[in-house]
């Protein structure tokens, strides 16, 4: 909808507005003429003397009185009262029972029903400032009720006081109690109607805000809220039950609800368009425009209470409410083209907006004060519309910030899984380079582990031909390097086999005893015996050491301890064991033993004690019965 279609809009809904709102006012104009089932006899008035306000004064008195139509009102009429008289005989029609005199919007209203013969039947008193206890008990604010005979000729005074500032309808209407309940019970349900559809959506409304925190839905509830209690106060039941000894006071709180309601839709038109961001000269005067409604809420609010002035208030709110069409009007013509799809929404709802003012603004300028009981059920129409309006509005905004986060989020993720798959990538590729790299350093490992094998293997094969060649003599140097030779070769296999840098001590230890038992004892006359868990794992720099000490003393003992026939029961003994401080070798033979080692057995034995230093242990030897070494060491296990 463009700026032009909108102009053209509400054009056309002014003039419908118009022409609805002349026969609004022709109807009602037929209303105050109208006085039915009664007789054609004229309504007088007349005005009240100073000092004189006895009813059968007025009742006696008929020169005092006019036609109504040939009288003119005083310019101070709102510090006067008024005197009506009216003959009421029923029609042929009629039947005898309870009728109503009603009226509207009269401040004070006191009624004396007089019969044929000049007795006074019933006293009533009304009136929108009546204080409540003073209303009689079958009437109400706006109307009397009374018992008719139709066989009978009543006179009805009315002495009227309207202290408004506006000049009074006398409108009384006389009609069948059932008739009137028919009339006020149709209007009653097209208000409970409105004001049941009202608190249904400030309920949404209160629900929508706790699940979405959205802001203008507060503002849109104050909106609806403010609006619901000033159509609500327009009607004589707010009065009634919130303010019923002191009815002025209600009615002027009235004004001040449509005021918050003004300036409840202009804080949402600054939340919802964001306006301080995409105009803040607009920004600016909306501010200066809800400082305004303030100031005139005050002054209103005041003059209504204090003076009741409501004439003069309302002319104030007419001028407020043409400031609020003008600029309302200009803010959207000017901003359409800077906001979106959905902010757009709260100018279908400123076209209600812009109708409903401009016919309440008509209405009050054509019937003035009259126009009070039209103005609470075109409000309550209008609002709804425009709550329903801004309420789509809002939805389809949420949902657009709903779908833009979505997309966001969908942004977001798409880029984590690019990002991810990139590092996924750069991994996959480090993992090849790994695999390459370990692939290469296993070929070496296994390159140096074949290498080491074969040149262990090539010195030992070299101590054999040696040992070819020379026969037995200088046997044993060379069979000890061999032995020592295969220690390194048996510690170098098992970790090739275990593929780690760990291998099982008892393995260790019973490879090397079997080995040297084979080379030194092949038909089995010693006797030894092992000691060694089987959970206990060696490192590689306590392997090699430990199966060369262990190497050293077996060939030492296999060597000098059992000279032939010497002794019995030859024994070996080699345990090794761990405690709390540490790990402990013992080893023990039953050999002939010596008061000091050997000079042969001197280099072996240092050899023992050298290796033992290296993976910090120290050796204690015991050479008296048979040859006992203790061995400690910190920790090997």
């Amino acid at each position: 909808m463009r700026p032009n279609i909108l102009i053209i809009l509400l054009l056309l809904l002014s003039i419908i507005a118009t022409h609805y709102g002349m026969e609004a006012i022709v109807s009602h104009n037929r209303a105050i003429l109208s006085t039915y089932m009664a007789s054609e006899s004229p309504i007088v008035i007349a005005q009240e003397k100073e000092n004189q306000t006895d009813l059968r004064y007025y009742y006696t008195n008929k020169q005092l009185f006019k036609p109504l139509a040939q009288f003119k009102p005083a310019k101070s009429q709102d510090k006067n009262s008024y005197w009506l008289k009216k003959v009421i005989s029923l029609d042929e029609n009629a039947l005898t029972g309870d009728y109503v005199l009603s009226f509207d919007n009269l401040t004070f209203v006191d009624m004396v029903l007089i019969g044929m013969e000049g007795q006074i039947i019933e006293r009533r008193s009304a009136g929108l400032f009546c204080k409540k206890a003073t209303l009689s008990p079958k009437g109400g604010r706006d109307h009397f009720n009374m018992h008719l005979d139709s066989k009978k000729v009543y006179t009805i005074l009315l002495r009227v006081k309207h202290i408004k500032g506006y000049t009074p309808f006398y409108d009384f209407r006389l009609q069948t109690q059932k008739d009137y309940l028919k009339k006020v019970q149709g209007i009653n349900l097209t208000h409970a109607f409105m004001e049941g559809a009202i608190i249904v959506l400030l309920l949404y409304i209160a629900f929508a805000w706790l699940v979405s925190r959205y802001r203008p839905y507060i503002w849109i509830f104050c909106f609806l809220l403010f609006i619901g209690f000033y159509s609500y106060g327009l009607q004589n039941q707010f009065i009634d039950i919130f303010f019923p000894n002191n009815p002025q006071l209600g009615w002027s709180l009235v004004s001040v609800f449509r005021n918050l309601a003004g300036i409840s839709f202009s804080l949402l038109t600054i939340a919802f368009l964001n306006l301080k961001k995409i105009s803040p000269q607009y920004y600016k005067l909306m501010l200066g425009l809800i400082l305004l409604v303030v100031m005139t809420s005050i002054f209103n609010f005041i003059n209504n209470y204090c003076f009741a002035n409501f004439k003069q208030s309302n002319s104030i709110n007419l001028l407020v409410g043409v400031v609020y069409v003008l600029f309302f009007s200009n803010l959207f013509i000017s901003l359409w083209k800077k906001i979106d799809r959905m902010q757009r929404f709260l100018i279908y709802s400123v076209i209600f907006l812009v109708i409903g003012v401009s016919i309440l603004i008509y209405c009050g300028l054509i019937l003035k004060e009259q126009s009070i009981q039209y103005v609470s059920i075109m409000t309550q129409f209008f609002v709804l519309c425009i709550t329903m309006i801004l309420l789509i509005g809002i939805r389809l905004k949420i949902r657009k910030s709903e779908l833009e986060h979505h997309q966001t989020t969908e942004t977001i993720v798409l880029e984590r899984t690019a990002e991810l798959k990139k590092a996924n990538d750069a991994l996959y590729e480090q993992q090849i380079q790994l695999l390459q790299k370990n692939h290469y350093i296993e070929t070496l490992i296994d390159e140096v582990n074949h290498r080491v094998k074969n040149n262990l293997q090539l010195l030992y094969s070299l101590g054999s031909l040696c040992r070819s060649d020379h026969g037995n003599q200088n046997m044993q140097p060379i069979q000890s390097m061999q032995d020592r030779i295969h220690a390194m070769m048996l510690v170098n296999q098992l970790l090739v086999y275990n593929q780690n840098s760990q291998l099982k001590l008892n393995i260790l230890v019973a490879e090397t005893v079997n080995y040297l038992r084979q080379m030194h004892d092949p038909e089995e006359t010693i006797a030894i015996q092992v000691d060694v868990s089987q959970d206990w794992l060696v490192t590689t720099q306590t392997s090699i050491p430990l199966a060369l000490i262990i190497t050293e003393l077996l060939t030492n003992s296999y060597k000098y301890a059992f000279p032939k026939g010497t002794v019995d029961s030859p024994a070996i003994y080699l345990s090794i064991r761990k405690n709390e401080w540490g790990t402990t070798m013992r080893f023990e033979d039953n050999g002939v033993g010596a008061k000091a080692p050997a000079p042969t057995a001197s280099f072996g034995i240092g050899l023992v004690k050298d290796l033992t230093r290296q993976i910090k242990g120290t050796v204690t030897i015991h050479p008296e019965n048979g040859f006992k070494y203790l061995i400690e060491f910190n920790n090997i296990i």
